[in-house]
C-alpha cells in the first residue's frame, strides 16, 4: 500500500505515518474487513447448525439451530405431520444471516471512501424504484 500515489504524496508532505494511518489507510481497508469478518460470522452459523445436527455441536439440552433442526425432523416424522417447526428454524437462521450481510453491505456502503457521498441505491432496488428528481 505504500506505493499508492496518495501514501506517497502524504509522505513527501512530511505527514507523520500515524496521521497516513488512520487518515489514508484506515479508511480504505475497514469496509474490507468488515465484509470479511460478516462472512465469516455467516459461515459460523451455518457450521455451528451443521455440527449441532450431527449431534457434535454445543450442548443438546441448549437451543441452537441444529438441535432446533434435528427435533424438527423428529417432529416430521410423527403422524400428523407437524412442518412449521422446521420452517421456522430455517426461516430464522435465514434471517439471521440475511440481516447480517444486509447490515454489513449497508456500512460498507458509508465508509467505503471510493462510493461515498454518491447516491446509493441497493442494487435490488434500483430496478424497481426510480430515483427521485433533483437526487444525485
Amino acid at each position: 500500500m505504500r506505493e499508492l500515489e496518495y501514501i506517497q504524496a502524504a509522505r513527501a508532505f512530511g505527514v507523520s505515518d500515524y496521521r497516513i494511518i488512520t487518515r489514508h489507510i484506515l479508511p480504505n481497508v475497514m469496509h474490507i474487513v468488515l465484509i470479511t469478518v460478516v462472512m465469516d460470522f455467516s459461515g459460523l452459523i451455518l457450521a455451528e447448525a451443521v455440527l449441532s445436527y450431527v449431534g457434535v455441536g454445543v450442548d443438546p439440552t441448549m437451543n441452537s439451530f441444529g438441535t432446533m433442526i434435528n427435533a424438527a425432523r423428529m417432529e416430521m416424522a410423527r403422524d400428523p405431520m407437524v412442518w412449521w417447526s422446521l420452517a421456522s428454524a430455517f426461516a430464522f437462521m435465514l434471517l439471521l444471516v440475511l440481516s447480517a450481510n444486509l447490515f454489513a453491505d449497508a456500512v460498507r456502503d458509508a465508509f467505503d471512501p471510493r462510493i461515498r457521498g454518491r447516491l446509493i441505491m441497493p442494487g435490488f432496488l434500483s430496478k424497481y424504484l426510480p430515483v427521485l428528481p433533483g437526487a444525485r
